[in-house]
């Protein structure tokens, strides 16, 4: 099947199974770094990217889902001018996912900001995701590296770093 799809701000086009999950996709075709999972089956959380900036576990997404899709790695997220509010609300709070985690739990962190920066643009004038939703969808990650306090601490601390960051626009 061949599919056409963005990833890291890259227009490619792949010719996979239609049921290869992605985590294996960025593995074999695109040789992604922080890709080290092969579970297939949800349980650790540590293959995590955007999809349509919205956090999900790659080894679950099956390639025909891929189709026109917008994908942001770990790797390519780092590139973005967004990781620094996370880096800044990680060493504010002193609280820090372990080595282990790190990519994925960052990646669930920005797709909880994006909620915000949405909600804050849209007509609906929504607010934030409340704090059961931050440590559930931080939890999708099941590394206990981080209690829900640390969670929820770097989560309103990267969250003003990304409202400044929208008022200097204006």
């Amino acid at each position: 099947m061949k599919i056409e799809c963005t990833i890291d701000n890259k227009h490619v086009l792949l010719t996979v199974n239609s049921n290869k999950p992605l985590n294996l996709i960025l593995m074999d075709e695109l040789e992604t770094a922080h890709m080290e999972t092969r579970c297939r089956d949800g349980n650790c959380g540590n293959c995590v990217v955007l999809l349509q900036d919205e956090a999900v576990l790659s080894c679950l997404i099956p390639a025909f889902r891929l189709k026109g899709a917008k994908i942001v790695t770990f790797e390519g997220y780092q590139k973005s001018r967004f990781w620094h509010d996370l880096e800044r609300a990680y060493e504010d709070t002193g609280s820090h996912p372990c080595p282990h985690c790190y990519a994925s739990k960052t990646l669930i962190f920005e797709s909880l900001l994006q909620t915000v920066v949405k909600s804050e643009s849209g007509p609906s004038h929504d607010e934030e995701p409340d704090e059961t939703t931050i440590v559930r969808e931080v939890g999708l990650n099941k590394c206990p590296c981080l209690d829900a306090h640390e969670i929820l601490d770097i989560f309103r601390a990267a969250a003003a770093y990304r409202r400044r960051r929208r008022v200097r626009r204006y």
